[in-house]
């Protein structure tokens, strides 16, 4: 997923294409994908559909690997509707990673496709360190407790007719959300957590570069 025009970056410049160590962004988590043995193929939403142009930002692997690049839609949610629908015939199951998740480990890869031996919705998970509150018109309406809160990322898997109906489904009721995940909880089914990792953050703004440039300067996940 590389589909967002990332507004809150900032920069003049598309997030996933911001230079980080050496490489544009969205090229460290397709390498991680492309170069797992159990990933056959790399669909990337994008904000053109021009394959030349995306496989060129990638490395070797990825770009091989690379079946198609689509156009995103207007949200997250529509990109990877759009992304679903390409998904080559045969397929069993499909892994949703943002581009904005660059420091992808390839073990947390493998943990989340293991987990679909035995579950068919599985998303990765970390436990929040920060006390909550929730915040109404900038008073403290609540304090959450956190010990049965965690925070969300991706990559998340499902069985591709599960997530496909799940995202029709969410459409023709006008249903939105920003995670896939909910999207499955909304048909009622369930969705399985595994292990998240602290360096799999998510690049929003400018500063969270430097983050992401130290985890990679210091090991790029393997």
């Amino acid at each position: 997923m590389a589909g967002g025009t990332g507004d809150r970056f900032g920069a003049g410049t598309l997030k996933q294409t911001a230079a980080l160590n050496g490489r544009a962004m969205v090229a460290w988590s397709a390498e991680v994908l492309a170069t797992s043995p159990r990933v056959s193929g790399l669909v990337l939403v994008a904000p053109s559909d021009d394959r030349a142009y995306w496989g060129a930002l990638l490395a070797e692997e990825a770009a091989r690997k690379l079946r198609a690049a689509v156009k995103g839609g207007a949200t997250r949610q529509e990109s990877v509707y759009n992304g679903l629908e390409q998904v080559p015939a045969g397929m069993s199951h499909v892994l949703i990673h943002d581009a904005a998740r660059p420091c992808l480990s390839a073990a947390l890869c493998d943990r989340v496709i293991d987990a679909l031996a035995s579950h068919d919705a599985v998303v990765p998970a970390v436990p929040v360190t920060d006390t909550l509150i929730r915040d109404h018109d900038s008073e403290v309406d609540a304090i959450l407790d956190r010990v049965h809160i965690a925070g969300v990322q991706t990559p998340q898997a499902f069985r591709l007719e599960l997530i496909r109906r799940a995202h029709r489904f969410a459409r023709e009721r006008g249903f939105k959300s920003s995670d896939d995940g909910s999207l499955v909880l909304a048909l009622g089914e369930t969705v399985t957590t595994v292990a998240g990792e602290r360096t799999n953050l998510k690049v929003t703004f400018r500063e969270d570069l430097m983050i992401a440039d130290a985890i990679l300067r210091n090991g790029a996940p393997t």
